[in-house]
């Protein structure tokens, strides 16, 4: 009975390891957390995405334990302070928001880089064609009260997804190179799951 339940124990300890989860967030949307860089006519294109969603699961303090990431972008919401400019980007040619409304990323892998420094490796969706990238980024704790932060950016080529049809998918008007940069606050209240 006794190395039942001794060989229980252990069964129970290794199963609870294997199935830890990191703690979660939310993110808080704000203007200019999600942004993206280019060119047009080799002058410098920023724009922002207003509306953007994310499940964010991990534990700086615990970087052994699984962690994930999931981000919804609503490519609807893009803006360059530009109208004529982010009708254009919502239209056919560019991000086709009607038919595409929204751009995703889900990770499959997060590595530790060193204290605080991360890299995740996963799948990005765009106009229904999907890559694997890879983001790194930083966790900012929090200090004096104000909530931590995640920080990072990647470069990925916008004619790998289609985006600028016809004459637009000509890199003399407007650059192959995309920048995303996120600088997101997370919620304080982190949860278990």
């Amino acid at each position: 009975m006794i190395r039942h339940s001794l060989g229980y124990g252990v069964l129970l300890f290794v199963l609870t390891g294997i199935t830890a989860v990191a703690a979660c967030w939310k993110p808080v949307v704000e203007p200019d957390a999600l942004l993206f860089v280019s060119s047009q006519a080799g002058a410098p294109l920023r724009g922002t995405f207003h509306k953007f969603d994310a499940d964010i699961c991990l534990d700086p303090e615990h970087p052994d334990q699984p962690g994930r990431i999931k981000v919804t972008v609503d490519t609807a919401s893009v803006d360059t302070r530009l109208p004529e400019l982010d009708d254009a980007l919502k239209g056919p040619d560019f991000l086709d928001s009607t038919q595409w409304p929204r751009a995703t990323f889900v990770s499959d892998s997060i590595e530790p880089q060193g204290e605080n420094h991360y890299k995740v490796r996963g799948k990005f969706t765009l106009r229904d064609v999907t890559r694997t990238i890879e983001v790194p980024f930083d966790y900012k704790p929090s200090v004096n009260g104000a909530a931590p932060r995640l920080e990072g950016s990647t470069t990925i080529k916008r004619l790998d997804y289609h985006v600028g049809q016809g004459e637009w998918s000509d890199t003399r008007w407007v650059g192959d190179d995309v920048e995303l940069r996120f600088s997101v606050k997370l919620l304080d209240s982190a949860t278990r799951t």
